[in-house]
């Protein structure tokens, strides 16, 4: 009797320990099949969008200059894009964003912008090429052209740091697109 209720008591403790541990990771973690669900039409979407405002550099003439830049993104994932954008401010490049787009339904919950998981950084000079065929934007020039994101750049660390990866899989080259899962 006495071996049961310590059997009984490891067990309880147990699943008690292992239930902490799993509450724990699934709060850290974002459930992109929960938010199809809760974002399964654009009005249902728009709930769940959160307004982020932050500073990038962009040029004026041939001079580096602050500007204010403001985009929708998913609530569960706007404090980790504010910092993400607050990085690229501070680093040492100063790389430069004249264009940011978050939130956008486009039909369907499909697309990771209609969710707001999605940022999409300088779209024409960081292009999306499937198949080797260029599918948006005109060029992809790092170091070339100050609006093209560096493999290695401010950005691409600032983004992986916070959870965001960069579309870059298979035959698919997203230059501009950074998102949970990288798709």
């Amino acid at each position: 009797m006495k071996k049961l209720g310590i059997v009984l008591s490891l067990l309880f403790l147990c699943t008690m320990v292992g239930f902490t541990v799993n509450k724990q990771s699934s709060s850290a973690r974002i459930s992109i099949s929960k938010i199809r669900r809760q974002c399964s039409t654009e009005r249902k979407a728009r709930k769940y969008m959160k307004k982020i405002t932050f500073k990038v550099w962009d040029y004026r003439g041939s001079k580096k200059v602050t500007k204010i830049k403001s985009i929708y993104v998913h609530k569960r994932v706007a404090k980790k894009y504010k910092k993400a954008f607050y990085k690229i401010y501070k680093g040492k490049e100063k790389f430069p964003i004249h264009d940011v787009g978050g939130y956008n339904w486009r039909g369907s919950n499909h697309s990771l912008h209609s969710l707001g998981l999605a940022v999409d950084i300088n779209s024409n000079e960081n292009y999306l090429i499937d198949k080797g065929r260029i599918m948006a934007g005109s060029l992809w020039k790092p170091r070339k052209n100050p609006y093209s994101i560096p493999k290695r750049g401010d950005v691409v660390k600032a983004m992986r740091k916070y959870g965001f990866k960069q579309c870059l899989w298979g035959s698919r080259r997203d230059y501009m697109h950074f998102s949970i899962g990288g798709y």
